[in-house]
């Protein structure tokens, strides 16, 4: 079977990455492969790009999140798709103006659409706001809305999607967790759509517990005792993208600070990584270890496998990579119990789970950690690989997979007829 994977980029990005892995299922299981991405897009492609981008300015509502309107195509993707009309298509990130808006009846019966945020359901905004209870792409966008400033692109860009996938069941679209699979359904432009739960794939030969000597190596090079705990967590975007948290568990280990005696505060250490910066600081009295930007997924492992525990603070994530790949390293994870966190995290399982979003509860769990016992935590880092491996590994993501692309050739054959 030939299939075909329509991205922005493989390379660039958290979706990247998934549709990237994606590929390496089907090519080990023996499948012909093809992609398509904007790689070798030029710069008249970069001048529709940035056209739409100063168009999104035009729209304040309020929301941190990306905004993409997508009014063009990139101009090969048609004789791409006329190319491998036999093929089955399976789309990821489309944005960038990599497939317009306009052109969503034209993507072939039998399709993929995999969602990596919550951008094809919603209006020009990747991720609904986290404040606003009235829910519009479930209750419909309205083009005057209270807090919205200049173009309605919100509205304008629902109403576009919605006209054009609405009635369109021919399709099949897969989410990566429970809590996007249920705000799907409940959408307008996707209420009568086929919808499969498709988790991002882990790769847990490589995310995996390295030796103990390995680790005692890593904690020398970085001034780290044995009987200190270590927290750490992921530093890239974080001022820029509020919906990673990053104000949030300031504010909490502001307020641990404050809860520890003496002898306990001096044991306790933090590292970030994917930051500009490598350096040795202090955070509200504790040592911060900035390991900046770290490209070997290798390294990431040894990190996870080094340190005790994983705080991930995010408001939203769609599925939540950075959780799954360290508690594949038996690092238990501490979170907000919200979206698709809660289908990796499991509270007094894998690791601690936050009431949303509470900085004093944050700071709490933190400290509820570290008063465990350390065969307690362990064990939150044993149980956590054992539901990675069980739920979210390549073997187990590639039966799914195969399955949902089974169905859509059924899909597309029968539309032949």
């Amino acid at each position: 079977m030939n299939i075909s994977l329509i991205a922005y980029s493989f390379v660039e990005g958290g979706a990247a990455i998934a549709a990237s892995k994606y590929r390496t299922l089907l090519e080990k299981g023996g499948n012909n492969v093809s992609t398509f991405s904007q790689v070798e897009a030029g710069r008249f492609q970069f001048s529709k790009r940035l056209l739409s981008f100063i168009l999104t300015k035009l729209q304040v509502d309020g929301n941190p999140i990306k905004h993409s309107l997508n009014l063009f195509s990139y101009a090969p993707i048609y004789q791409y798709l006329k190319k491998t009309k036999e093929d089955i298509h399976h789309f990821h990130w489309i944005n960038n103006d990599t497939f317009s808006i306009f052109d969503f009846d034209k993507i072939p019966s039998g399709s993929i659409i995999t969602l990596h945020d919550e951008w094809l359901y919603c209006g020009s905004e990747h991720c609904y706001i986290v404040a606003d209870a009235n829910l519009d792409f479930i209750n419909g966008y309205h083009f005057f809305k209270k807090g919205v400033w200049g173009i309605h692109w919100n509205y304008i860009i629902w109403k576009i999607k919605y006209q054009k996938l609405r009635q369109r069941s021919d399709l099949i679209y897969t989410v990566p967790s429970q809590w996007m699979l249920s705000r799907a359904k409940k959408s307008l432009i996707l209420k009568v759509a086929d919808i499969r739960l498709l988790p991002n794939p882990i790769d847990t030969s490589l995310f995996k517990p390295i030796l103990s000597s390995e680790t005692i190596r890593f904690r020398q090079k970085h001034g780290i005792e044995s009987e200190d705990i270590v927290f750490c967590f992921g530093a890239a975007g974080g001022n820029v993208t509020p919906l990673k948290g990053a104000q949030v568990l300031e504010e909490a280990i502001a307020i641990l600070s404050l809860k520890l005696n003496k002898n306990i505060l001096k044991r306790i250490k933090f590292i970030n990584f994917g930051g500009a910066k490598i350096d040795m600081s202090e955070l509200f009295g504790f040592p911060l270890i900035s390991l900046g930007y770290i490209e070997k997924k290798e390294q990431l492992a040894e990190l996870y496998s080094s340190i005790d525990c994983t705080i991930v603070p995010s408001l939203v994530e769609s599925f939540g990579q950075v959780a799954a790949e360290a508690l594949s390293c038996e690092s238990p994870v501490i979170c907000f119990q919200c979206s698709g966190l809660v289908d990796i995290v499991k509270d007094g399982e894998t690791g601690l789970t936050v009431k949303p979003y509470s900085s004093h509860d944050l700071a709490e769990k933190m400290q509820q950690f570290i008063f465990m016992s350390e065969e307690s935590r362990n064990q939150l880092g044993v149980n956590g690989r054992e539901h990675v491996v069980n739920q979210f590994s390549y073997s187990v993501i590639r039966e799914q997979y195969l399955k949902i692309i089974s169905d859509a050739a059924d899909i597309k054959k029968n539309n032949k007829k």
